[in-house]
């Protein structure tokens, strides 16, 4: 039997949806057990999205001087989204290279964020972290 492409593209929206549900919901236990970022809380150190989560809070009240100070790409996930649903109907090529776009863009921004050191919402505290408190704690 030949697959029916229509139920491989609403397999695909469904699955997104269902990823895009459990994230949510993963961040709103964290959010309410007090972790917020699971990265920042383990090893106190701002992983290339800190800061989307309240980015998109402040979209959400059409604060956009708050969103891009929170995380200048906070835009970039829509397209992304689009990409990863749509991959199929464009060249290898040319998804690899928008895809690699959007990376190389975190990675660059990151690293901004990070050398700047100006920031709350980007941080590099290993020794807040949970696992630099019990490293300092087993070693002193």
């Amino acid at each position: 039997m030949v697959p029916d492409p229509k139920e491989n593209k609403f397999k695909r929206l469904y699955n997104a949806v269902v990823a895009v549900a459990a994230i949510a919901l993963l961040y709103a236990f964290l959010s309410f057990v007090g972790i917020g970022c699971p990265i920042k809380y383990l090893t106190g150190v701002s992983c290339p999205g800190c800061g989307m989560t309240r980015a998109w809070k402040s979209v959400l009240h059409l604060d956009f001087a708050a969103a891009f100070s929170y995380h200048p790409l906070w835009i970039l996930p829509v397209p992304g989204v689009f990409l990863l649903l749509f991959k199929d109907r464009m060249p290898k090529w040319l998804y690899r290279l928008m895809l690699g776009l959007i990376i190389v863009a975190f990675l660059v921004v990151y690293a901004i964020r990070m050398a700047s050191g100006d920031s709350e919402v980007v941080v590099f505290r290993p020794s807040k972290g949970l696992i630099g408190r019990i490293v300092l704690r087993l070693l002193g």
